[in-house]
């Protein structure tokens, strides 16, 4: 938060910022536990191929995404992203007329 719109703006502004905060350091730890995940299983299959004959350890990367997003997909996902800022943004434009 810019220091101009925590010392001269609404303070319920504030609030918004910090739920964003939160928000994304939610993401993030899903992120991490995700990867923590994925790396047991790669060390799992390691150790597993090490003692058994009939486990191969994988020979590529395992491919979770296996049917890429078309151009249509992700231009509806873009436009997704882009009405969900816009809503936000009225959101709180209403929020400080208000006040």
């Amino acid at each position: 938060m810019p220091l101009q719109e925590f010392w001269n703006d609404d303070p319920d502004l504030l609030w918004v910022y910090r739920n964003l905060y939160m928000q994304k350091m939610e993401q993030e730890r899903d992120m991490i536990n995700y990867k923590a995940w994925l790396e047991g299983f790669y060390n799992y299959n390691a150790i597993a191929s090490a003692f058994s004959k009939n486990v191969k350890y994988f020979d590529k990367p395992i491919e979770f995404n296996t049917k890429p997003k078309t151009v249509e997909e992700k231009r509806q996902e873009l436009m997704h992203k882009i009405k969900e800022q816009k809503l936000r943004g009225q959101m709180l434009l209403k929020q400080r007329s208000e006040k």
